[in-house]
């Protein structure tokens, strides 16, 4: 009997050291709850945060896609232009020829008139001719002038509104691409926050869930992250507005073969699956 009481002993202490364990765990437990609680909350804060910044985008976009109408239609508006001007001046041209022409003739009329000694009423009629026929041509080289600087002030305040265009796009794709980091640099810190929270489980548990929500999440964050940086550099390769752009206006850097439209991407999916994750 006394050593039956004994393995009793024995075995009642086991369950007390067990006991002891036991609420040692559950204190662990509760504790991983609490900084569960905690990086859940902070995730759900960033979410907002993201979508905040996701709208943004999408406004910017819209802006851009104005304005890049608008750019097209004034160029085409110019090329128009250009080629109206193209044409005077062609005319102006042959006008100018003709009436080289016909100055030289009349020129050498005047030098007959002049080396001629008489002077009667037809050499009188055919000068006063002359002179009114260099008056007329005077009024006509203003004439002409004057409308070939109106055209060329029309194309010149056309050129300027261009100009100006092309600069509003440059500080819209510059906010663009600081929204971008912006948005990277959140990502990166939920990323880190979860890969964080990831540890934890893998040190508490032996058994590790390779689909658990959170490794879910992180999957979702890095296609993010992958695409949006792949994006940002197509970005600026098709948004890479130089000087020669401004000084060539005509050229449009947006047009394409298939169309004149503007090729920007947004992770449009990838931000519904985060979205929906959170829901």
């Amino acid at each position: 009997m006394s050593s039956l009481e004994q393995q009793i002993k024995e075995i009642e202490n086991n369950i007390i050291v067990k006991e002891g364990k036991i609420q040692s765990l559950l204190k662990d437990i509760e504790e991983i709850k609490n900084k569960s609680q905690l990086y859940y909350e902070d995730l759900i804060d960033q979410q907002d945060i993201l979508l905040k910044k996701k709208k943004k985008n999408i406004l910017l976009e819209l802006k851009i896609n104005n304005l890049i109408k608008n750019n097209i239609k004034t160029s085409k508006n110019i090329h128009h232009v250009n080629i109206h001007i193209n044409c005077l001046f062609d005319e102006l041209k042959n006008t100018k020829c003709d009436i080289k022409e016909k100055y030289n003739k009349f020129n050498n009329i005047f030098y007959f008139l002049d080396n001629y000694k008489k002077c009667d009423n037809n050499i009188i009629l055919i000068t006063s001719i002359l002179k009114n026929f260099s008056i007329k041509k005077n009024e006509h080289n203003i004439l002409l002038k004057s409308l070939l600087d109106k055209n060329t002030n029309k194309k010149n305040k056309l050129v300027n509104n261009i100009k100006e265009i092309n600069s509003n796009i440059n500080n819209i794709i510059s906010n663009i691409l600081i929204l971008d980091e912006q948005i990277i640099s959140n990502l990166n810190k939920i990323k880190n926050v979860i890969y964080d929270n990831l540890n934890i489980y893998q040190e508490e548990n032996e058994k590790y869930q390779q689909n658990s929500e959170m490794n879910i999440c992180l999957n979702i964050i890095n296609k993010i992250i992958e695409k949006q940086q792949n994006d940002n550099n197509t970005f600026l390769h098709i948004y890479n507005i130089s000087d020669n752009i401004h000084n060539n206006i005509i050229i449009s850097p947006y047009k394409k073969d298939n169309g004149e439209k503007l090729q920007l991407e947004l992770n449009t999916q990838e931000f519904l699956e985060l979205e929906n994750f959170f829901s």
